[in-house]
């Protein structure tokens, strides 16, 4: 298996100027600043399909709030160092990201789920790929200290492939390299996140792998929405106002496709087939399933991600406070479990 470079994990520090260096190449829109009244909040994000709820936010915020787009590329470390470094105040990202945030020392919190589904395996037919199982022996592309990366270890696992020793793992770099290294032969099959997978997947002789088994053996829960815990801490109001805006936002897009449509075409800029065969793969929904997180902290620990397993420090890390007030289900109808519960087996009980 190619080595990532990334089994001896990330200091505060480098990540820190990984993340400053990223902006400092003019991905951060110049003149932001943070708002002293309250009333703008500053989102980061990485344009996900699957995350385009966030985009409806302007007309479900309540009035005498504001919001403020930073696009950061496909970037979700880049996205976390401009949230720890104030230059945001809340970001859309993969359930990955508490686990990297802790390992940094970093206290951030993930208020309201996002979305579901949104990733695939997209395989070539000239591999004779047929099943997950058939992935044994391949070579397979993701991005690595993504959620992709993480999500496609665990389907290998659970269908009996070593992701270290059984399968070679190479990097396809930027996004739009993914499409290029299956067609060119680089690669046997490879996990993405939409509509990346689509616009594979549109391309001949390339197509999506066993995609509802896939979710079956991994997850269908994915992104939350994430703040400083010095914002719960300093402006709750803030923060409860932005839950609200995002869970009327996801009934939005979730219930209204031409909307869905309209927001990712203008986001996107796909042709329809491509967006409607992305959007067919995603599940935009608030719960947030905190089996995921603990499972995403033990995976990213055995793939040497970060430097320990953080699954027990994480039950008291995702805050169901405002997401239970404005939806007015109960944290465990919204997918709380404790860590004791998730070692015992138990998972969340909303309809997934």
């Amino acid at each position: 298996m190619k080595d990532f470079g990334i089994h001896a994990g990330l200091s505060r520090r480098r990540f820190l100027q990984a993340g400053a260096g990223a902006m400092a190449l003019g991905f951060v829109a110049p003149g932001i600043v943070r708002a002293q009244d309250g009333t703008l909040i500053r989102i980061s994000d990485t344009t996900a399909l699957h995350e385009m709820s966030i985009y409806a936010l302007p007309e479900t915020m309540a009035q005498g709030y504001s919001v403020e787009f930073l696009n950061l590329g496909a970037s979700g470390t880049s996205m976390l160092a401009a949230l720890l470094n104030s230059m945001c105040d809340s970001i859309s990202s993969a359930n990955s990201y508490l686990v990297t945030a802790l390992s940094q020392g970093a206290s951030i919190t993930p208020i309201c789920g996002l979305a579901g589904r949104g990733q695939a395996i997209v395989a070539t037919e000239a591999s004779g790929i047929k099943t997950l199982e058939d992935l044994r022996g391949k070579k397979l592309t993701t991005k690595p200290m993504t959620s992709a990366h993480v999500m496609m270890q665990v389907a290998l696992k659970a269908v009996g492939i070593d992701p270290l020793k059984d399968v070679e793992i190479i990097d396809f770099g930027q996004p739009a390299g993914f499409t290029l290294m299956l067609e060119g032969g680089q690669a046997d099959a490879g996990q993405v996140w939409e509509p990346f997978a689509s616009i594979a997947a549109s391309k001949p002789g390339l197509f999506k792998l066993e995609l509802d088994r896939f979710f079956d053996v991994t997850w269908k829960t994915h992104s939350s929405l994430y703040v400083p815990q010095t914002l719960v801490d300093e402006k709750p109001d803030t923060v409860r106002a932005l839950v609200a805006a995002n869970v009327a936002a996801i009934d939005v897009i979730k219930n209204d496709r031409s909307k869905f449509s309209a927001i990712a075409t203008n986001r996107v800029g796909q042709p329809p087939e491509i967006l409607d065969d992305a959007m067919n793969n995603c599940d935009p929904r608030p719960e947030m399933d905190a089996t995921v997180f603990y499972k995403m902290a033990e995976e990213m620990a055995s793939l040497g991600m970060v430097d320990k397993d953080y699954a027990p420090e994480l039950e008291g890390k995702i805050n169901y406070t405002f997401l239970s007030e404005v939806t007015g289900r109960t944290p465990e109808q919204l997918g709380f479990v404790s860590y004791a519960d998730y070692k015992d087996g138990k998972r969340a009980s909303f309809e997934g």
